[in-house]
């Protein structure tokens, strides 16, 4: 019925879910990861209740939010919202998009993730055990986190610094995961080390038409973008990218937002 509504209604904008699959030699275990990117602080239904309901349902293990949760023009209601119903139900980790750094408050955002239990990454990886599977986490903010300019595209070092830190950080032996806001970096993502980097920021291209795999246009990608939504494989790495969850700005036409679903499976 979902798949029916969306191709009557080019405007269509409940949610969706969209399910991945990974596989590694590194597994032992089956995971189950969310990601959550471009909420953009808007609200679904009651106090985010569609979202919760999904994750209910679908019972990841963690939740990975990669950027623009929050908004720098819309009030932080829905972020708050997400993540009081997200609060002790998961392990949750966070990185900034360009939009947290337009709000111009980094340090408060941050600390508001941390006030509700969610690790925030900018540069650093941890090592963690979940479900008796070994993952290594890493994350790193948005490039406009070293420039005041919306429009910049070019790379500072220090967010190159941040990455490759991360990259450093890996190991051959043990699945890892990268949380980057931008899926357009395939230079650098390519072979970087993690098996898998999980990015958001283009919104599906924000107008997809049936039939046709990818968008009509993305930030930093331009007309025809080739990482919008999907997943893409960068030689020993996967990326997959999130259309997002924002349906309060622009209007999506044949992209309804979606959360995603990456299952992490052993090679058996």
């Amino acid at each position: 019925m979902q798949k029916k509504t969306h191709a009557v209604n080019p405007f269509y904008c409940g949610l969706t879910v969209h399910r991945y699959t990974e596989y590694s030699k590194k597994l032992t275990k089956r995971l189950r990861a969310a990601l959550i990117t471009d909420l953009h602080s808007t609200i679904y239904g009651n106090a985010q209740e569609p979202i919760l309901k999904a994750l209910q349902s679908h019972r990841p293990d963690l939740v990975l939010m990669a950027g623009d949760i929050a908004d720098h023009k819309v009030p932080h209601k829905g972020t708050l919202l997400l993540l009081e119903g997200l609060k002790g139900q998961y392990p949750c980790y966070y990185v900034t998009g360009n939009h947290e750094h337009w709000i111009h408050q980094i340090p408060d955002i941050k600390k508001m993730f941390t006030g509700y239990g969610v690790t925030v990454l900018g540069g650093q990886t941890i090592r963690t055990t979940i479900k008796g599977q070994p993952l290594i986490i890493g994350g790193v903010d948005d490039p406009h986190a070293f420039t005041d300019s919306h429009h910049s595209i070019k790379l500072d070092s220090r967010w190159k610094e941040q990455f490759w830190r991360c990259c450093s950080r890996t190991s051959p032996a043990v699945y890892s995961i990268l949380l980057s806001h931008r899926p357009e970096l395939t230079k650098y993502y390519r072979d970087s080390g993690f098996d898998l980097i999980v990015a958001g920021h283009a919104h599906g291209g924000q107008v997809r038409m049936p039939g046709c795999s990818g968008g009509l246009l993305a930030p930093h990608q331009g007309f025809f973008p080739r990482y919008a939504g999907g997943q893409y494989a960068l030689g020993t790495t996967s990326l997959i990218v999130s259309r997002g969850l924002c349906i309060n700005r622009l209007p999506r036409i044949y992209n309804p937002p979606e959360l995603v679903l990456v299952d992490l499976s052993p090679i058996s």
